[in-house]
């Protein structure tokens, strides 16, 4: 499938007309919202994009004297808006996935956990020294879900910053099995194991995923800087392994606001916890979400095998902490000489 850069011109287009603060991204919601209740009150457009009804109702507004929506018992797509949701913004699944305290998952995706299973049981030993701490199976696969839900998958162009989760083969099998139509989708990796790995697994899927050798004390490729609307990283134990690879993350997204981000990251001291949201709001990232222990991991007994999920969203404001070569300190066992340090999981 392809994109035209039509859509995103009428998205901000749109926009600017309704004067609405979260920019293209919003309109993009609201249609994702319609698309996938129609027909739908506009209360509930409203309640599911976290907008003022008079806000959504503008847009509305706008969309309805371009021939996008329409009014009836609800809002609805025309067919000029249902060929612009599906071939504009790549938009094909209309079903919520919304597992975030559940245990299990959803049936349409279970029996892909045998697969995962054996993803993760081939994969290569954990490396301590890079603070590796795999996922399990099933976190892997709820985090595509996620990503699913959170529109930062369906025609978007995703970056994986650090992938010892392989993050991105539990995306692939979800793309596979819901027929999704994703972009782009990208990792970086400084685990060379792990780059051949995926690379040789990923190679069976029909998506293609670029995987990419890369040091993130080093800036991201020029190429691969902002042109990501999303990005997920479970980044390194500490705070400047918090604040690197998120500001790489950063680097990669295309400006504008709303654009999603995930944050895998355990409970800290609250000293810590302050510290580390106070580097990521510095960098202009919003908090929409924070799930405590979202994340299972093998075999990880700090914090009792668990870690935190954090969406966040871009603002105009977003810039990242770090932008050069950083020659800090990064791992757990960099900070030996430091006081001891409170571990992610």
């Amino acid at each position: 499938m392809e994109w035209s850069d039509d859509s995103a011109s009428l998205l901000a287009e749109v926009a600017k007309a309704a004067r609405l603060a979260e920019g293209p991204e919003g309109v993009r919601h609201i249609l994702r919202s319609v698309f996938r209740g129609e027909p739908i009150p506009l209360r509930d457009i409203a309640r599911d994009v976290s907008l003022p009804v008079p806000v959504v109702a503008a847009v509305r507004g706008e969309l309805q004297s371009r021939k996008l929506l329409d009014r009836g018992a609800g809002v609805v797509l025309t067919e000029a808006g249902r060929e612009f949701v599906l071939n504009g913004l790549g938009l094909k699944n209309r079903h919520r996935y919304r597992p975030l305290e559940l245990d299990e998952l959803p049936e349409v995706v279970q029996d892909l956990l045998g697969p995962m299973q054996h993803f993760c049981e081939g994969r290569p030993r954990v490396d301590v020294t890079l603070d590796q701490s795999h996922a399990t199976a099933q976190t892997a696969l709820r985090r595509a879900l996620y990503l699913l839900e959170i529109d930062a998958l369906e025609g978007r162009d995703l970056l994986i910053v650090g992938d010892d989760d392989l993050a991105s083969l539990a995306v692939a099998l979800v793309v596979d099995r819901l027929d999704l139509a994703v972009r782009s989708l990208a990792v970086v990796e400084w685990d060379v194991r792990l780059v051949d790995y995926l690379s040789e697994a990923l190679a069976a899927f029909p998506l293609q995923v670029d995987v990419r050798h890369h040091d993130l004390r080093e800036p991201l490729p020029l190429d691969m800087q902002r042109g990501f609307d999303s990005f997920l990283t479970d980044p390194p134990y500490t705070i400047e392994g918090l604040s690197l690879f998120v500001s790489r993350g950063v680097s990669a997204m295309r400006p504008g606001t709303c654009r999603p981000a995930v944050v895998c990251f355990g409970q800290r001291a609250p000293d810590d916890a302050a510290e580390g949201m106070r580097r990521l709001t510095g960098m202009g990232l919003a908090p929409v979400e924070i799930i405590p222990g979202y994340n299972h991991y093998v075999g990880a007994q700090v914090l009792a095998g668990r870690s935190q999920l954090i969406r966040l969203m871009t603002t105009n404001q977003t810039s990242p902490e770090i932008s050069e070569r950083y020659t800090g300190k990064l791992y757990t066992a960099d900070m030996r000489t430091a006081p001891r340090n409170r571990g992610r999981r």
